[in-house]
Protein backbone atom coordinates (compact mmCIF):
# COMPACT_ATOMS: atom_id res chain seq x y z
CA UNK A 1 0.00 0.00 0.00
CA UNK A 2 1.85 3.20 -1.05
CA UNK A 3 1.82 6.13 1.36
CA UNK A 4 -1.40 7.71 -0.79
CA UNK A 5 -3.32 4.58 -0.07
CA UNK A 6 -2.74 4.70 3.87
CA UNK A 7 -3.74 8.10 3.80
CA UNK A 8 -7.15 7.67 2.67
CA UNK A 9 -7.54 4.45 4.51
CA UNK A 10 -6.89 5.90 7.66
CA UNK A 11 -9.02 8.84 6.76
CA UNK A 12 -11.80 6.37 6.35
CA UNK A 13 -10.60 4.15 9.53
CA UNK A 14 -10.74 7.68 11.45
CA UNK A 15 -14.25 8.88 10.01
CA UNK A 16 -15.70 5.43 10.78
CA UNK A 17 -14.55 6.04 14.41
CA UNK A 18 -15.72 8.53 15.14
CA UNK A 19 -19.21 7.70 13.90
CA UNK A 20 -18.98 4.62 16.12
CA UNK A 21 -17.48 6.47 19.32
CA UNK A 22 -20.15 9.16 18.85
CA UNK A 23 -22.88 6.81 18.80
CA UNK A 24 -22.03 4.44 21.14
CA UNK A 25 -21.41 6.96 23.72
CA UNK A 26 -24.91 8.60 23.39
CA UNK A 27 -26.78 5.05 23.40
CA UNK A 28 -24.49 3.26 26.10
CA UNK A 29 -26.11 6.28 28.19
CA UNK A 30 -29.02 6.36 26.86
CA UNK A 31 -29.65 3.02 27.77
CA UNK A 32 -27.58 3.21 31.54
CA UNK A 33 -30.92 5.68 32.26
CA UNK A 34 -33.01 3.39 31.64
CA UNK A 35 -31.24 0.50 34.24
CA UNK A 36 -28.82 -1.03 31.35
CA UNK A 37 -25.63 -1.75 30.72
CA UNK A 38 -23.46 0.46 28.30
CA UNK A 39 -22.93 -3.09 25.86
CA UNK A 40 -26.75 -3.38 25.36
CA UNK A 41 -26.48 0.43 24.18
CA UNK A 42 -23.32 0.05 22.04
CA UNK A 43 -24.88 -2.83 20.16
CA UNK A 44 -28.13 -0.83 19.51
CA UNK A 45 -26.10 2.04 18.13
CA UNK A 46 -23.96 -0.84 15.82
CA UNK A 47 -27.65 -2.00 14.39
CA UNK A 48 -29.23 1.88 13.71
CA UNK A 49 -25.72 2.80 11.80
CA UNK A 50 -25.69 -0.48 10.02
CA UNK A 51 -28.19 -1.67 7.47
CA UNK A 52 -31.23 -2.55 9.52
CA UNK A 53 -31.72 1.27 9.79
CA UNK A 54 -29.23 3.63 8.48
CA UNK A 55 -29.08 1.90 5.34
CA UNK A 56 -32.76 2.08 4.41
CA UNK A 57 -33.56 5.51 5.58
CA UNK A 58 -30.55 7.15 4.47
CA UNK A 59 -28.50 4.89 1.97
CA UNK A 60 -26.06 7.05 0.71
CA UNK A 61 -24.83 8.46 4.34
CA UNK A 62 -24.24 4.43 5.13
CA UNK A 63 -22.29 3.76 1.83
CA UNK A 64 -20.20 6.98 2.69
CA UNK A 65 -19.43 5.78 6.10
CA UNK A 66 -19.06 2.05 5.81
CA UNK A 67 -18.60 1.36 1.77
CA UNK A 68 -15.91 3.16 1.25
CA UNK A 69 -18.47 5.18 -1.37
CA UNK A 70 -18.58 8.16 -2.71
CA UNK A 71 -16.29 10.24 -1.03
CA UNK A 72 -13.87 7.38 -0.11
CA UNK A 73 -13.09 4.80 -2.90
CA UNK A 74 -10.38 2.98 -1.30
CA UNK A 75 -9.91 -0.35 0.75
CA UNK A 76 -13.61 -0.50 2.50
CA UNK A 77 -12.84 -4.16 2.94
CA UNK A 78 -9.24 -3.06 4.64
CA UNK A 79 -10.99 -0.72 6.96
CA UNK A 80 -13.37 -2.94 8.48
CA UNK A 81 -11.05 -5.05 9.44
CA UNK A 82 -8.72 -2.09 10.78
CA UNK A 83 -11.58 -1.32 13.26
CA UNK A 84 -11.75 -4.94 13.98
CA UNK A 85 -8.30 -5.19 14.94
CA UNK A 86 -8.46 -2.16 17.14
CA UNK A 87 -11.91 -3.49 18.75
CA UNK A 88 -10.44 -6.89 19.78
CA UNK A 89 -7.29 -4.91 21.57
CA UNK A 90 -9.81 -3.19 23.60
CA UNK A 91 -11.56 -6.76 24.47
CA UNK A 92 -7.65 -7.99 25.62
CA UNK A 93 -7.77 -4.75 27.51
CA UNK A 94 -11.10 -5.18 29.14
CA UNK A 95 -10.44 -8.98 29.98
CA UNK A 96 -7.06 -8.17 31.57
CA UNK A 97 -9.04 -5.66 34.05
CA UNK A 98 -11.74 -7.99 34.58
CA UNK A 99 -9.71 -10.81 35.60
CA UNK A 100 -7.68 -8.79 38.23
CA UNK A 101 -10.95 -7.09 39.66
CA UNK A 102 -12.48 -10.47 41.28
CA UNK A 103 -11.36 -11.38 44.61
CA UNK A 104 -11.44 -15.26 44.68
CA UNK A 105 -10.82 -15.52 48.37
CA UNK A 106 -15.31 -15.94 48.37
CA UNK A 107 -15.11 -19.34 46.57
CA UNK A 108 -13.07 -21.14 49.09
CA UNK A 109 -17.09 -21.79 50.58
CA UNK A 110 -18.62 -21.79 47.62
CA UNK A 111 -16.77 -24.28 45.33
CA UNK A 112 -18.96 -27.09 44.84
CA UNK A 113 -21.69 -23.94 43.85
CA UNK A 114 -19.25 -22.84 41.41
CA UNK A 115 -18.93 -26.41 39.66
CA UNK A 116 -22.27 -26.98 40.06
CA UNK A 117 -23.77 -23.74 38.22
CA UNK A 118 -21.18 -23.96 35.44
CA UNK A 119 -22.03 -27.65 34.81
CA UNK A 120 -25.77 -26.79 34.42
CA UNK A 121 -25.00 -23.83 32.47
CA UNK A 122 -23.53 -26.02 29.90
CA UNK A 123 -25.99 -29.40 30.53
CA UNK A 124 -29.12 -27.88 29.82
CA UNK A 125 -28.75 -25.07 27.14
CA UNK A 126 -27.00 -27.98 25.02
CA UNK A 127 -30.20 -30.66 25.29
CA UNK A 128 -32.06 -27.35 24.44
CA UNK A 129 -29.90 -26.90 21.31
CA UNK A 130 -30.82 -30.64 20.55
CA UNK A 131 -33.85 -30.35 20.85
CA UNK A 132 -34.29 -27.05 18.40
CA UNK A 133 -31.58 -27.55 16.72
CA UNK A 134 -33.25 -30.26 14.12
CA UNK A 135 -36.16 -27.75 13.18
CA UNK A 136 -33.98 -24.77 12.88
CA UNK A 137 -31.69 -26.84 10.51
CA UNK A 138 -34.54 -28.11 8.49
CA UNK A 139 -36.48 -24.36 8.48
CA UNK A 140 -33.64 -22.05 8.01
CA UNK A 141 -30.52 -24.08 7.20
CA UNK A 142 -31.15 -27.23 5.01
CA UNK A 143 -28.07 -27.02 2.95
CA UNK A 144 -25.87 -26.81 6.04
CA UNK A 145 -24.22 -29.80 7.64
CA UNK A 146 -25.92 -30.98 10.28
CA UNK A 147 -24.03 -32.06 12.15
CA UNK A 148 -21.74 -29.49 12.47
CA UNK A 149 -24.75 -27.00 12.70
CA UNK A 150 -26.31 -28.59 15.65
CA UNK A 151 -22.93 -28.34 17.28
CA UNK A 152 -22.79 -25.14 16.56
CA UNK A 153 -26.04 -24.37 17.82
CA UNK A 154 -25.29 -26.25 21.35
CA UNK A 155 -22.34 -24.34 21.80
CA UNK A 156 -23.32 -20.83 20.94
CA UNK A 157 -26.52 -21.39 23.53
CA UNK A 158 -23.72 -22.53 26.30
CA UNK A 159 -21.80 -19.84 26.13
CA UNK A 160 -22.25 -16.55 28.83
CA UNK A 161 -20.83 -13.63 28.51
CA UNK A 162 -17.51 -13.34 30.62
CA UNK A 163 -16.36 -9.86 29.94
CA UNK A 164 -19.85 -8.55 29.50
CA UNK A 165 -20.79 -9.59 33.18
CA UNK A 166 -17.98 -8.68 34.69
CA UNK A 167 -18.37 -5.16 33.18
CA UNK A 168 -22.05 -4.91 34.87
CA UNK A 169 -20.50 -5.92 38.14
CA UNK A 170 -18.07 -2.97 37.96
CA UNK A 171 -20.82 -0.42 36.63
CA UNK A 172 -22.90 -1.79 39.40
CA UNK A 173 -20.11 -2.06 42.29
CA UNK A 174 -20.63 -5.84 42.67
CA UNK A 175 -16.93 -7.18 41.51
CA UNK A 176 -15.64 -7.83 44.76
CA UNK A 177 -18.75 -9.72 46.22
CA UNK A 178 -18.99 -13.05 46.94
CA UNK A 179 -22.00 -12.89 44.02
CA UNK A 180 -19.51 -11.94 41.72
CA UNK A 181 -16.89 -13.82 41.91
CA UNK A 182 -19.45 -16.77 41.73
CA UNK A 183 -21.20 -15.74 38.75
CA UNK A 184 -17.37 -14.67 37.17
CA UNK A 185 -15.51 -18.07 38.11
CA UNK A 186 -18.72 -20.01 36.31
CA UNK A 187 -19.07 -18.33 33.44
CA UNK A 188 -15.33 -18.85 32.72
CA UNK A 189 -15.34 -22.38 33.58
CA UNK A 190 -18.54 -22.23 30.92
CA UNK A 191 -16.92 -20.23 28.22
CA UNK A 192 -12.95 -21.85 28.37
CA UNK A 193 -15.87 -25.43 27.47
CA UNK A 194 -17.31 -22.94 24.77
CA UNK A 195 -14.17 -21.86 23.64
CA UNK A 196 -12.52 -25.91 23.34
CA UNK A 197 -15.89 -26.67 21.83
CA UNK A 198 -15.22 -24.02 18.76
CA UNK A 199 -11.96 -24.83 18.16
CA UNK A 200 -12.64 -28.31 17.56
CA UNK A 201 -16.21 -27.28 15.23
CA UNK A 202 -13.19 -25.43 12.95
CA UNK A 203 -11.16 -28.47 12.77
CA UNK A 204 -14.25 -30.50 11.52
CA UNK A 205 -15.56 -27.41 9.21
CA UNK A 206 -11.80 -27.61 7.85
CA UNK A 207 -10.49 -31.30 8.58
CA UNK A 208 -11.17 -34.72 9.47
CA UNK A 209 -11.72 -34.85 13.51
CA UNK A 210 -8.39 -35.68 15.82
CA UNK A 211 -9.25 -36.35 19.30
CA UNK A 212 -5.19 -35.77 19.96
CA UNK A 213 -4.78 -32.63 19.15
CA UNK A 214 -8.13 -31.63 21.04
CA UNK A 215 -7.11 -33.22 24.21
CA UNK A 216 -3.27 -31.89 23.50
CA UNK A 217 -5.53 -28.13 23.69
CA UNK A 218 -6.93 -28.93 27.23
CA UNK A 219 -3.39 -29.82 28.71
CA UNK A 220 -1.83 -26.74 27.05
CA UNK A 221 -4.28 -24.19 28.62
CA UNK A 222 -4.16 -25.97 32.28
CA UNK A 223 0.11 -26.34 32.03
CA UNK A 224 -0.43 -22.28 30.46
CA UNK A 225 -2.88 -21.56 33.40
CA UNK A 226 -0.70 -23.40 36.15
CA UNK A 227 2.53 -21.06 35.08
CA UNK A 228 0.71 -17.94 35.27
CA UNK A 229 0.15 -18.82 38.83
CA UNK A 230 2.70 -20.45 40.03
CA UNK A 231 5.80 -18.44 38.10
CA UNK A 232 4.26 -15.55 36.47
CA UNK A 233 2.05 -13.62 38.16
CA UNK A 234 4.50 -13.96 41.17
CA UNK A 235 7.25 -13.04 39.82
CA UNK A 236 5.49 -9.51 38.32
CA UNK A 237 3.52 -8.92 41.65
CA UNK A 238 6.95 -9.00 43.05
CA UNK A 239 8.55 -6.62 40.45
CA UNK A 240 5.57 -4.24 41.13
CA UNK A 241 6.42 -4.03 44.63
CA UNK A 242 9.50 -3.27 44.71
CA UNK A 243 8.58 -0.55 41.74
CA UNK A 244 5.65 0.67 43.84
CA UNK A 245 7.52 3.27 45.78
CA UNK A 246 9.67 5.29 43.03
CA UNK A 247 6.46 5.51 40.83
CA UNK A 248 3.94 6.38 43.82
CA UNK A 249 1.32 3.79 42.88
CA UNK A 250 1.01 5.03 39.10
CA UNK A 251 1.78 2.99 36.38
CA UNK A 252 5.44 3.75 35.20
CA UNK A 253 6.75 3.42 31.46
CA UNK A 254 9.28 0.57 32.92
CA UNK A 255 7.26 -1.40 34.23
CA UNK A 256 4.30 -0.96 31.94
CA UNK A 257 6.62 -1.90 29.07
CA UNK A 258 6.93 -5.50 31.07
CA UNK A 259 3.56 -5.78 32.15
CA UNK A 260 2.18 -5.51 28.45
CA UNK A 261 4.82 -7.41 26.99
CA UNK A 262 3.73 -10.44 29.12
CA UNK A 263 0.21 -9.63 28.66
CA UNK A 264 0.51 -10.34 24.81
CA UNK A 265 2.97 -13.09 25.05
CA UNK A 266 -0.07 -14.48 26.96
CA UNK A 267 -2.39 -13.59 24.28
CA UNK A 268 -0.31 -14.87 21.67
CA UNK A 269 -0.17 -18.44 23.40
CA UNK A 270 -3.39 -18.91 23.97
CA UNK A 271 -4.12 -17.52 20.42
CA UNK A 272 -1.63 -20.94 19.15
CA UNK A 273 -3.29 -22.95 21.62
CA UNK A 274 -6.26 -23.01 19.54
CA UNK A 275 -8.46 -20.70 22.35
CA UNK A 276 -7.95 -17.64 21.52
CA UNK A 277 -6.25 -14.62 22.46
CA UNK A 278 -8.68 -12.96 24.79
CA UNK A 279 -8.60 -15.37 27.16
CA UNK A 280 -5.06 -15.08 27.83
CA UNK A 281 -5.81 -11.61 28.78
CA UNK A 282 -8.03 -12.79 31.27
CA UNK A 283 -6.17 -15.80 32.99
CA UNK A 284 -3.06 -13.52 33.48
CA UNK A 285 -5.53 -11.13 35.04
CA UNK A 286 -6.52 -13.58 37.40
CA UNK A 287 -3.03 -14.36 38.28
CA UNK A 288 -2.72 -10.62 39.69
CA UNK A 289 -5.87 -10.06 41.14
CA UNK A 290 -4.23 -10.01 44.63
CA UNK A 291 -1.91 -6.88 43.92
CA UNK A 292 -4.72 -4.44 44.87
CA UNK A 293 -2.34 -0.96 44.37
CA UNK A 294 -1.52 -2.50 40.32
CA UNK A 295 -5.32 -3.05 39.93
CA UNK A 296 -5.98 0.49 40.81
CA UNK A 297 -3.11 1.79 38.39
CA UNK A 298 -4.01 0.26 35.64
CA UNK A 299 -7.57 0.83 36.49
CA UNK A 300 -6.46 4.48 36.78
CA UNK A 301 -4.47 4.90 33.32
CA UNK A 302 -6.12 2.41 31.16
CA UNK A 303 -10.23 1.96 31.51
CA UNK A 304 -11.61 5.56 30.36
CA UNK A 305 -9.86 5.04 27.25
CA UNK A 306 -10.64 1.28 26.51
CA UNK A 307 -14.51 1.82 27.30
CA UNK A 308 -14.63 4.82 24.95
CA UNK A 309 -12.24 4.28 22.25
CA UNK A 310 -12.34 0.65 21.51
CA UNK A 311 -14.27 -1.86 23.10
CA UNK A 312 -17.58 -0.36 21.57
CA UNK A 313 -16.34 -0.84 18.02
CA UNK A 314 -16.43 -4.43 18.26
CA UNK A 315 -20.38 -4.28 19.30
CA UNK A 316 -21.02 -2.01 16.68
CA UNK A 317 -19.25 -3.88 14.21
CA UNK A 318 -21.81 -6.36 15.14
CA UNK A 319 -24.82 -4.55 14.93
CA UNK A 320 -23.10 -3.43 10.95
CA UNK A 321 -23.71 -6.96 10.13
CA UNK A 322 -26.99 -7.62 11.67
CA UNK A 323 -29.60 -7.12 8.52
CA UNK A 324 -32.83 -8.04 10.96
CA UNK A 325 -35.12 -7.11 7.48
CA UNK A 326 -33.67 -10.25 6.88
CA UNK A 327 -36.25 -11.73 9.13
CA UNK A 328 -38.99 -11.14 6.63
CA UNK A 329 -41.39 -13.98 7.36
CA UNK A 330 -43.44 -15.52 10.02
CA UNK A 331 -41.26 -18.31 10.46
CA UNK A 332 -38.39 -16.19 10.49
CA UNK A 333 -39.65 -14.55 13.61
CA UNK A 334 -41.12 -17.59 15.46
CA UNK A 335 -37.55 -19.18 14.49
CA UNK A 336 -36.40 -15.78 16.45
CA UNK A 337 -38.43 -16.52 19.61
CA UNK A 338 -37.29 -20.38 19.54
CA UNK A 339 -33.65 -19.16 19.90
CA UNK A 340 -34.25 -16.79 22.80
CA UNK A 341 -36.79 -19.50 24.78
CA UNK A 342 -34.41 -22.31 24.09
CA UNK A 343 -31.05 -20.14 25.36
CA UNK A 344 -33.22 -18.31 28.24
CA UNK A 345 -35.00 -21.30 29.24
CA UNK A 346 -31.77 -23.39 29.29
CA UNK A 347 -29.19 -20.81 30.45
CA UNK A 348 -31.29 -19.03 32.91
CA UNK A 349 -33.05 -22.35 34.45
CA UNK A 350 -30.53 -24.64 34.43
CA UNK A 351 -28.33 -21.97 36.89
CA UNK A 352 -31.09 -21.13 38.38
CA UNK A 353 -31.96 -24.56 39.59
CA UNK A 354 -28.18 -25.68 40.46
CA UNK A 355 -27.54 -22.37 42.74
CA UNK A 356 -30.86 -23.66 44.63
CA UNK A 357 -29.68 -27.23 44.81
CA UNK A 358 -26.51 -26.02 46.56
CA UNK A 359 -27.64 -24.03 48.85
CA UNK A 360 -28.17 -21.06 47.78
CA UNK A 361 -30.98 -18.40 48.03
CA UNK A 362 -34.04 -17.55 45.88
CA UNK A 363 -32.74 -13.91 45.24
CA UNK A 364 -28.74 -15.35 44.73
CA UNK A 365 -29.88 -18.02 42.79
CA UNK A 366 -32.02 -15.80 40.72
CA UNK A 367 -29.11 -13.04 40.39
CA UNK A 368 -26.48 -15.74 39.32
CA UNK A 369 -28.88 -17.34 36.75
CA UNK A 370 -29.28 -13.84 35.21
CA UNK A 371 -25.80 -12.86 35.09
CA UNK A 372 -25.11 -16.88 33.46
CA UNK A 373 -27.92 -15.40 31.14
CA UNK A 374 -25.75 -12.33 30.23
CA UNK A 375 -24.75 -13.84 26.35
CA UNK A 376 -23.65 -10.22 24.54
CA UNK A 377 -19.89 -10.71 23.88
CA UNK A 378 -18.85 -14.11 23.58
CA UNK A 379 -21.93 -15.09 21.93
CA UNK A 380 -21.56 -12.61 19.32
CA UNK A 381 -17.69 -13.73 18.69
CA UNK A 382 -19.19 -17.26 18.41
CA UNK A 383 -21.86 -15.90 16.07
CA UNK A 384 -19.68 -14.44 13.87
CA UNK A 385 -17.02 -17.47 13.52
CA UNK A 386 -20.13 -19.58 13.17
CA UNK A 387 -21.60 -17.04 10.49
CA UNK A 388 -17.76 -17.02 8.55
CA UNK A 389 -17.82 -20.80 8.90
CA UNK A 390 -21.13 -20.99 6.47
CA UNK A 391 -22.58 -22.67 9.79
CA UNK A 392 -25.20 -19.36 10.55
CA UNK A 393 -27.25 -18.38 7.24
CA UNK A 394 -28.02 -14.63 7.46
CA UNK A 395 -31.17 -15.48 8.99
CA UNK A 396 -29.91 -17.72 11.64
CA UNK A 397 -27.13 -15.20 12.18
CA UNK A 398 -29.59 -12.24 13.12
CA UNK A 399 -31.93 -14.39 15.20
CA UNK A 400 -28.88 -15.11 17.51
CA UNK A 401 -27.62 -11.98 17.78
CA UNK A 402 -30.85 -10.54 18.63
CA UNK A 403 -30.89 -13.20 21.47
CA UNK A 404 -27.71 -12.07 22.57
CA UNK A 405 -28.89 -8.41 22.97
CA UNK A 406 -32.13 -9.05 24.44
CA UNK A 407 -30.21 -11.67 27.23
CA UNK A 408 -28.41 -9.14 27.92
CA UNK A 409 -30.79 -6.32 27.83
CA UNK A 410 -32.62 -8.40 30.59
CA UNK A 411 -29.74 -8.58 33.14
CA UNK A 412 -29.74 -5.06 34.75
CA UNK A 413 -33.30 -4.82 35.44
CA UNK A 414 -33.42 -8.09 36.71
CA UNK A 415 -30.47 -7.83 38.53
CA UNK A 416 -31.69 -4.75 40.28
CA UNK A 417 -35.09 -6.32 41.08
CA UNK A 418 -33.84 -10.03 42.92
CA UNK A 419 -30.70 -8.57 44.80
CA UNK A 420 -30.25 -9.32 48.52
CA UNK A 421 -30.93 -6.23 50.53
CA UNK A 422 -27.14 -6.33 51.48
CA UNK A 423 -26.05 -6.07 47.97
CA UNK A 424 -28.38 -3.04 46.50
CA UNK A 425 -27.06 -0.74 48.45
CA UNK A 426 -24.08 -1.26 46.78
CA UNK A 427 -24.90 -0.67 43.71
CA UNK A 428 -25.42 3.06 42.09
CA UNK A 429 -28.66 4.49 41.12
CA UNK A 430 -30.09 4.97 37.70
CA UNK A 431 -29.21 8.14 36.36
Amino acid sequence: MNPTAIEHHLGLVLLQWMAIMAAAWFFGRAGQRLGQPLAVGEIFAGILLGPSFLGLVWPKLHAALFTGQPFFALFPDETQQSLQLLGKLGLILLLFQVGMEFDYGHLRDRSRTVLAVSAAGIVAPVAGGLLAGPWLHRNFAPETPFAGFQMFVCIALSITALPIMGRILLEMKLERTALGALGISAAAIDDVAGWIGLAVISALAKTQFEWLPFLGQVAGVLVFFLGLMKLVGPWLRARWQRSHGFTEGRLGPGFMTVLLTVLFTCCFITNKLGIFSILGAFLLGVSLHEERSLVKAWRDKFTDFVLVALVPIFFTNTGLRTEIGSLNSATAWLGALVVLGVATAGKFGGCWAAARMTGQSQRESLCVAVLMNTRALMALVAINIGYELKLLPRELFTMFVLMALLTTAMTGPMLRAWLPDDLKKLVPPVR
